[in-house]
């Protein structure tokens, strides 16, 4: 585990509102991230949580709020903005499509052109360079895909999560966020997609977390913060709380307790 009292901030939001008219979805939410760590970010459906992501990433405007990256403040009103910063999201449904390979999934909307006169003059993509930069990133990262050329739809839930997730190591360059990452993923899967997940934090990224799953906030995350009705209500060191804590604390059964 991380010891965050030594690691400086990589990302700092301060004040994160956002309303849709009179309802209130996210009401002045504080968060920061350390330098490698991994962040859960836990609570009930309709706490706030995915809210608060795409404020974070430029994936709807904040109402309010500033966001520091290395203490420096940050515009971030775009999802192209936060990929310019590093920062990588990988979504629920993670956003691979079903009928192109795994090479184009990866690489899609940045695909590398050739250096030659036919990239120059065609953009003719260079799919050798990208071809050898996957199997590289794949044996890094221990993902155990052999066919890179088949189309996504041919591959179990737990291999797509994987290609998800090693798309943050190749392009994120500071921070991974993840919206539950073992949804719908059995027990085996589940294992090998938290794996994944610890093994970000080695290639030199933080990593924030949404997750139902106490299990997974206990055994492989650093602190977790508990939203509730779209309010920080507690945030903890994960070695100071047990699951029965978390749950009181996201069902408000537990005294909120905010960390100063």
């Amino acid at each position: 585990m991380t010891n965050t009292r030594q690691a400086q901030p990589v990302l700092e939001a301060q004040g994160i509102s956002k309303h849709y008219g009179g309802v209130v979805a996210l009401d002045d939410v504080n968060l920061t991230l350390y330098e490698g760590e991994v962040l859960a970010v836990v609570g009930d459906n309709g706490a706030g949580k995915s809210t608060l992501i795409k404020a974070l990433t430029g994936a709807i405007p904040r109402t309010s709020g500033v966001i520091r990256f290395d203490g420096q403040e940050l515009q971030i009103d775009s999802p192209s903005d936060a990929k310019a910063a590093g920062i990588e999201t990988v979504y629920q449904d993670l956003a691979l499509v079903n009928e192109i390979s795994i090479t184009k999934n990866v690489y899609l909307g940045r695909e590398i052109v050739r250096s030659d006169w036919l990239g120059r003059v065609f953009g003719v993509l260079d799919f050798k360079k990208m071809d050898a930069e996957i199997r590289d990133l794949f044996a890094k990262l221990d993902v155990r895909i052999a066919d890179i050329y088949r189309d996504a739809q041919a591959f179990s839930g737990g291999q797509r999560q994987a290609v998800a997730l090693s798309k943050t190591v190749l392009f994120g360059k500071r921070i991974a966020i993840l919206d539950e990452p073992t949804a719908a993923l059995g027990v085996r899967e589940s294992k090998m997609a938290m794996d994944l997940v610890r093994s970000l934090k080695d290639h030199g990224l933080s990593v924030i977390m949404i997750t139902h799953n106490m299990e997974h906030v206990l055994n492989y995350c650093d602190r977790v913060m508990v939203l509730r009705l779209g309010r920080l209500v507690a945030e903890r060191d994960v070695k100071d709380v047990d699951g029965d804590t978390l749950v009181g604390l996201i069902t408000g059964a537990a005294a909120a307790e905010v960390k100063a």
